[in-house]
């Protein structure tokens, strides 16, 4: 038997030793919630913030917390409990536990047979937030995907409640998730965190980097391509520093967010104002100390316009990323200023006029419905509570 055969062999063992595991026929703990954020990347999204006030109003509560492996060095909480995403143990916990709370389906450990029970809840926060780019069920190039849209459909079957936003979301999640889940309209935990003082955050994370807190922030977060490529990834720091001070004034340090699907890092090789913060947890936090947001199509700058701060499009690649994955509306729908290469993005900083983009803010998310207020995670709090 050649290695090949045997690590197939392997597999074949492990997926029916999950498949025939006795913990589906032990008793269900009501006080156990197990969370899991992408998958098992690291602490944070909607499933931190849920976590933390619910330790804070109910401390008896047992909160299992899905690890990859190779991420063990994030820090949480001493009130949670790690557990590795593909381990024995992690089916025991997701077994046993009254609720599961994610921000990503479950189709890695569905892959491995896990079924949830007649007497389980799945909440599902998703990940975005009035966010451009298709998702799921309405991504055409995953759904000819056979066998992954398979197991998407019976995530979809699992989730009984998805946590939504706006009315914009709610019908997001309806073609989405091919109609199934109730829907609750209740806010995202994350952008809790714009409606409260924060004063002390950006001098913490300014120091963690060694920077003065004198410093103004802009945050470059990109979304990921397929391929994983970073060559797309053109922006011209220097171009931006200049724009950036001519415009505001100031000194400034430039963040840049890498999405998690980009293996490759970013090259700032030579520019001592810019810093890597891909591996930094929590991208609220970053984009809360932030004075200025830069993205392509990434939801989070559908977070950052909560805090009524500008935000720029950087976007080479509009038509074919339009073609390749989808919109749910035009780009030219946002409030934000567009630009394709570097100067158009510097000429749309030294042109921004504040009361203009402030204007389109309020149309924008009064047109979309959203009603992210600060208590969303008390909300969800509220839900845990009545079905435990």
């Amino acid at each position: 038997m050649n290695k090949c055969d045997f690590l197939l062999f392997i597999k074949k063992i492990r997926v029916l030793f999950f498949k025939y595991l006795p913990f589906k026929y032990l008793p269900i703990d009501n006080k156990k919630i197990v969370f899991s954020n992408y998958a098992g990347l690291g602490y944070g999204c909607n499933p931190k913030y849920i976590a933390e006030m619910l330790h804070q109003e109910y401390p008896e509560m047992k909160i299992i917390w899905l690890i990859n492996e190779k991420n063990k060095k994030y820090e949480m909480p001493k009130f949670i409990k790690k557990v590795s995403i593909h381990s024995i143990r992690a089916f025991y916990e997701l077994n046993t536990a009254k609720i599961w709370i994610d921000n990503f389906h479950k189709i890695l450990l569905l892959k491995d047979y896990l079924e949830k029970r007649k007497s389980q809840f799945f909440i599902q926060t998703w990940h975005g937030s009035l966010g451009i780019k298709k998702i799921e069920a309405d991504v055409k190039a995953l759904v000819n995907e056979k066998s992954w849209k398979n197991l998407a459909v019976e995530n979809a079957k699992m989730q009984d409640f998805l946590i939504s936003n706006s009315e914009f979301e709610d019908n997001v999640y309806k073609s989405a998730f091919w109609g199934y889940g109730e829907i609750l309209r209740l806010g995202h935990p994350r952008n809790d965190i714009f409606f409260k003082d924060n004063k002390d955050l950006k001098e913490k994370i300014l120091n963690s980097l060694n920077i003065n807190n004198s410093y103004k922030v802009a945050i470059y977060v990109p979304t990921f391509r397929q391929g994983n490529s970073a060559e797309i990834y053109d922006l011209d720091y220097e171009i931006l520093k200049e724009a950036l001070e001519k415009k505001f004034g100031g000194n400034w340090v430039v963040f840049v967010r890498m999405h998690r699907n980009i293996k490759q890092k970013p090259n700032l090789q030579g520019k001592d104002f810019v810093f890597d913060v891909s591996e930094y947890d929590d991208v609220q936090e970053l984009l809360v100390i932030s004075d200025i947001a830069i993205t392509d199509y990434s939801s989070c700058v559908f977070d950052f316009i909560l805090s009524r701060k500008p935000a720029f499009i950087y976007a080479n690649d509009i038509d074919k990323y339009d073609q390749e994955r989808g919109f749910y509306y035009p780009l030219s729908e946002t409030p934000f200023l567009i630009a394709k290469n570097n100067n158009e993005l510097h000429s749309n900083i030294i042109n921004y006029d504040d009361a203009i983009y402030q204007e389109r803010l309020e149309k924008f998310l009064q047109d979309k419905g959203c009603i992210d207020d600060g208590k969303a995670t008390e909300r969800i709090v509220n839900l845990i509570e009545r079905i435990i």
